[in-house]
């Protein structure tokens, strides 16, 4: 039931969504209506098929992701055997040996409780040889259960560097987001034809430190995540193909960094980034890079969810 703080509170973010113009370089692609994607909670682009992506639920779903096409059409649904959805928050995708893979993020922890936390590989299907086939399922290739060197974080922003074969995780919570790595651990040739079970590995991230603050702007001071204290903080995250550029999302922002060679992801987080008002969503939590690095994708849990593209070289930048 909603009392008088929830309605005073959406009609603040009312009034920021009539306030927030279409920034330039950003178009509106589609919308996400699927009753079963309610919250999109991670999105990656499709490495195989050209303007497909991935998406999945927050906690409460099944373990299951779906490809939707760039509208937001629900094209099928994946069901991940063997694991399962504790609060899964990012998804990332990436080609590794000529293979394509997707990474499941299960790292999500908004009271700090849980004592290890899980990612899961799989192989990403090609849709163009599924004939319409609208319901599949895959196994992990490995499965990784990781815990932090510090304790326990609530994390909802990951990505892959190839290029380095590191996974990176960006907490949420923390009074500065920090950093982490963990190895991209090569996948397993499993023997036979078989398909045994997936390989289950355990690690330890290594804290990389903190990030600078991200920066916050006036639609930040209009918005109900103010309020609750979450401005600033980072809701999901991807990195381009070529390993030289990042984006960052909060609730109001998209945040891209670039550089000019493979460097340190710790300093590239200290330099100011370009920053990219989004039209008000309802929770946005999701980004990916389009498949040449020079777009972004954008969609929010909740539904209808608009689905945002945004031209990185034409976006506008707020200083």
């Amino acid at each position: 039931m909603f009392n008088r703080l929830t309605v005073f509170l959406y009609v603040i973010l009312a009034i920021s969504t009539s306030a927030c113009a279409m920034p330039t370089g950003m178009s509106q692609a589609g919308s996400i209506t699927a009753p079963s994607i309610d919250e999109a909670s991670g999105l990656a682009i499709s490495r195989i098929n050209d303007q497909i992506l991935w998406v999945h639920n927050d906690s409460g779903d099944t373990a299951r992701i779906f490809a939707i096409d760039t509208q937001g059409n629900q094209l099928a649904t994946l069901n991940i055997t063997g694991v399962k959805n504790n609060d899964w928050e990012d998804i990332a995708s990436f080609v590794y040996q000529g293979e394509s893979y997707l990474l499941i993020a299960d790292v999500g922890d908004n009271q700090a409780k849980r004592s290890q936390y899980q990612l899961h590989l799989i192989k990403e299907p090609d849709l163009s040889l599924l004939n319409g086939q609208k319901n599949l399922s895959a196994k992990p290739v490995w499965s990784m259960t990781f815990t932090y060197p510090d304790g326990a974080h609530d994390c909802e922003s990951i990505a892959v560097d190839v290029a380095k074969q590191k996974i990176l995780l960006l907490t949420k919570r923390d009074a500065l987001p920090i950093l982490y790595a963990l190895p991209l651990i090569a996948p397993t040739q499993q023997s036979g034809s078989n398909n045994s079970s997936a390989e289950k590995i355990k690690q330890q991230a290594q804290r990389l430190g903190e990030i600078t603050p991200l920066p916050t702007a006036m639609l930040d001071y209009v918005s109900i995540y103010t309020w609750a204290g979450f401005a600033g903080k980072p809701t999901a995250m991807d990195v381009s193909a070529d390993g030289l550029s990042a984006v960052i999302l909060t609730y109001t922002h998209a945040f891209y960094f670039t550089q000019a060679t493979p460097g340190d992801w710790l300093s590239l987080f200290s330099t100011t980034p370009q920053e990219i008002a989004i039209p008000a969503l309802k929770q946005a939590e999701a980004v990916g890079f389009s498949q040449d690095g020079n777009s972004i994708y954008i969609t929010s849990e909740m539904l209808p969810a608009p689905l945002y593209k945004v031209d990185l070289n034409g976006a506008s930048t707020l200083q």
